[in-house]
Formats: structure tokens, C-alpha cells, sequence
């Protein structure tokens, strides 16, 4: 029998500010079990019965209060990102150039604050895969293989 391959879905939003078309990401809390006192782009894992569109648009109302119908998200992005630990996660992008009313924290236990940032020029405090999805997202890229450092050496592909 050969080894089973599980890939779990996750979805990401990338909220543009309007103007510059900066991404909105969150900073988890240092003793978070997932990215410590890292910025990564809002999203999540889908939930049962949830289409693409729809988890990512749950996500974004979960964890910053912004509420955009599914069908308004625009596909921008398939990452597949190889983890350290083995886990292989593929990753639908969508990003939202307008929206109405104002982004806030509604996952304080989780997250300490929002930051803007030039998804060009992502700051080192970015999760190596969320940087990896702004940089691709900023050069127009619609898939890209993207490996965890602890995998290469600390250098993201």
C-alpha cells in the first residue's frame, strides 16, 4: 500500500487599502501556538461543507469585521506550501480591493494588533509564508511552490 498524501485546504484574504494598495495582516500574540508574534494575512482552514469563497469570506468577517459576500472576492493566488513538519497545504488567495466599514481585531486572545503593510516589501516580521503570498501577490504570480525555511536552510523559495 503506498503512503497517502493529505492536503488540507487553507484560504487568505488579502484586504487593499484604498490608495496604496496595501494588504491588511494580523499580528498573532507571543505565545500563540500558531505564527508567535508573527504578521500573517487574514484566513484560515475551511470549515465543513464550505466552498472557497465562502470560508474566505467567513474568515474575514471572524477575524476583522469586514463582511463581503463570497461572490465579490476575486481569486488571486494558489500557493502550496510544503511545511516543516511534512504538511502539505495548498492555498486559494483572494484578495478584496474594496469594502465598507473598518477593519478591527475581533480575535484579541489571538491577535495583538492590524498592520498595513507593501505587499512588495513585506516586513521580516511576516510569517515566511505570508510573505511569500504578499511578494507573489505584488508580481502578479498566480502559483508558486513555496518550501519553510527550516526546510532550506532558512531561505522560503
Amino acid at each position: 500500500m503506498s503512503n497517502v498524501h493529505r492536503s488540507i485546504s487553507h484560504v487568505m484574504v488579502l484586504l487593499q487599502r484604498p490608495g496604496d494598495g496595501w494588504i491588511l495582516t494580523v499580528r498573532h500574540r507571543a505565545g500563540s501556538w500558531h505564527s508567535p508574534g508573527l504578521l500573517t494575512v487574514v484566513g484560515g482552514r475551511l470549515e465543513d461543507g464550505e466552498f472557497l469563497n465562502e470560508g474566505a469570506s467567513r474568515e474575514l468577517a471572524e477575524e476583522v469585521g469586514i463582511h463581503v459576500a463570497p461572490d465579490r472576492l476575486r481569486f488571486c493566488q494558489l500557493p502550496h506550501f510544503h511545511a516543516a513538519d511534512g504538511e502539505r497545504v495548498i492555498g486559494a488567495v483572494f484578495s478584496v480591493p474594496g469594502w465598507d466599514g473598518t477593519p478591527y481585531n475581533r480575535e484579541p486572545d489571538t491577535h495583538v494588533e492590524l498592520v498595513w503593510v507593501d505587499p512588495a516589501a513585506p516586513p521580516p516580521d511576516c510569517h515566511p509564508f505570508t510573505h511569500a503570498v504578499l511578494t507573489h501577490f505584488a508580481a502578479g504570480l498566480l502559483y508558486g511552490n513555496v518550501t519553510a525555511p527550516e526546510l532550506l536552510g532558512g531561505e522560503g523559495r
